[in-house]
């Protein structure tokens, strides 16, 4: 029987298998979390580096790359996983065996693709906080563990079988022996089909993508009511939960007297509300666009803590979501009468990508704190921290006043006799006293109010404005918030409590002709 004396490639063609390896590998991985509806492995990771990440670090990147930041995150782990399997391709051209007998390629793949289970399941996915295999993590318990050996077995395959092609062959495909040849077309069949499917699976679950969004039209004052489809949009997670709603419950548990749960009928069938909620993201800059408004009808949260009959002393209420994002905020915060369990929003069943089944309203936070896909509520002691409060974010989450300039549009126009200026104004359920505009950074002119919807909604602003001259005018807005209080010049960062400063916007009047 021949024996390949020197079975490896050049280091270029072994970090090229890898690399080829992992790529398919990845597409595999993204495939399976639409297709099993669990977290993989990429996804844990950003979870993780988001943890491990100094606040500071991880709202400068924030602020900069806005909605693009946490899906880059996903697109940066992926590359990197791509690379460590070329770097493993390197690592396998050093210690690759002569494959001399038949079936050696076949072992190794085996044997390889069990080691990285067992490393990726039993090391690094509880160091991640995952659990041995995933087993702490949200979704099906088989999920995670089956997309992990699926992905390892095929990079383990791929990358053995090639590696062993190419080096039998010394890469010149004319001295390629028929064994070889027929080893290298069921591979190239299995890449083939098997990438169609996934490929198909990952195209046709694209719109299900949960992609951070905001909708605004410059130079327009915005609608009072927000279409649902121009929401702003913002997860933990570009992978917008998937969820039966025939098998959905909503659990009220832990530490209470009657601990229940609900099926989606059981909670539509409760004496429910509507109300208009202006909802605002904790990472919303100055004049920012993550602010939308709706009408939201659900159950009353007071409702169903009633009937779990609380304990005495219970000061935090946990809220957990199906894609494992949790919450919490005080008692106190979730005995209001305005603090709902929605499912609608804006007369028909709330969107899946606004949390659909059911979730949390409560005016006067911010959006971290409405949590979607919500799965149990559950008191939890008072050190408790959510989600974003472990990256550095505040507990407290009350909305800062803030005031938008929205007309005119930015930039160069021509003068008029009379511009009309407008915005909206937001103080959470604190509500609007007043709006004053400035154009000369010094004197400030009360702006009329359109009718809020509710006391926790936005209000739209304008202001007719007469230009003396030509020139640059850079325009201010502050708001004054239910209570008398003017809202702060002071210029703060969105890290860790929101943003604070007024919106500025710097319009070029001049001549008609001149433009």
């Amino acid at each position: 029987m021949a024996t390949i004396t020197d079975p490896r490639v050049s280091r270029k063609a072994a970090f090229g298998i890898g690399t080829s390896a992992a790529a398919a590998m990845s597409l595999l991985l993204l495939a399976l979390r639409f297709a099993f509806d669990a977290q993989i492995v990429t996804e844990v990771m950003a979870d993780w580096l988001t943890r491990l990440l100094p606040p500071q670090a991880f709202d400068f990147f924030l602020e900069r790359l806005q909605f693009g930041a946490k899906p880059l995150l996903f697109v940066m782990i992926l590359v990197g996983q791509v690379g460590a399997g070329g770097g493993i391709g390197l690592l396998y051209r050093r210690f690759a065996p002569a494959a001399g007998s038949e079936g050696v390629p076949l072992r190794i793949s085996l044997a390889m693709a069990i080691a990285l289970w067992l490393i990726l399941g039993l090391l690094l996915t509880p160091l991640m906080g995952g659990g041995p295999f995933g087993v702490s993590l949200p979704g099906p318990r088989w999920g995670y563990a089956a997309s992990l050996i699926l992905a390892t077995a095929t990079y383990a395959v791929l990358l053995v079988q090639a590696y062993h092609l190419v080096a039998a062959t010394g890469g010149a495909a004319p001295n390629r022996g028929r064994r070889e040849l027929l080893r290298f077309g069921v591979l190239a069949g299995v890449v083939i089909i098997g990438g169609g499917l996934v490929l198909r699976t990952i195209l046709n679950n694209l719109g299900n993508l949960s992609l951070p969004r905001a909708f605004r039209t410059a130079g327009v004052l915005p609608p009072e009511v927000t279409p649902n489809e121009d929401f702003y949009v913002i997860a933990k997670s570009p992978f917008t939960p998937s969820i039966n709603v025939e098998k959905w419950r909503l659990e009220v548990g832990g530490s209470v007297g009657n601990p229940y749960s609900l099926t989606y009928a059981e909670l539509r069938d409760l004496p429910s509300i509507e109300e208009y909620v202006t909802l605002t993201c904790i990472s919303n800059p100055i004049g920012g666009d993550l602010i939308s408004n709706a009408l939201w009808k659900g159950v009353p949260l007071r409702l169903l803590l009633d009937r779990a009959q609380l304990p005495g002393g219970v000061e935090r209420l946990a809220f957990h979501a199906a894609d494992g994002y949790v919450d919490s905020f005080p008692i106190e915060v979730a005995m209001r009468e305005n603090v709902i369990v929605a499912y609608e929003m804006n007369g028909v069943e709330l969107p899946r990508e606004h949390g659909f089944p059911a979730r949390i309203i409560v005016p006067g936070l911010y959006g971290m704190e409405h949590v979607k896909w919500l799965t149990k509520i559950e008191p939890v002691p008072a050190s408790f921290r959510g989600y974003w409060q472990r990256r550095g974010w505040a507990d407290t989450a009350v909305i800062n006043s803030l005031s938008r300039v929205d007309v005119p549009m930015p930039g160069a126009q021509p003068i008029k006799d009379e511009l009309l200026l407008g915005g909206v104004a937001f103080a959470g359920d604190r509500g609007i006293r007043s709006v004053e505009v400035s154009v000369d950074g010094q004197t400030w002119v009360p702006a009329r109010l359109r009718d809020a919807l509710s006391p926790y909604t936005w209000v739209i602003w304008t202001s007719e404005w007469a230009p003396p001259a030509p020139g640059a005018y850079t325009i201010q807005v502050r708001a004054i918030d239910g209570t008398g209080q003017i809202q702060t010049s002071e210029i703060r960062g969105n890290l860790p409590s929101g943003a604070t400063g007024y919106d500025t916007l710097i319009v070029r009047l001049q001549d008609e002709a001149a433009v």
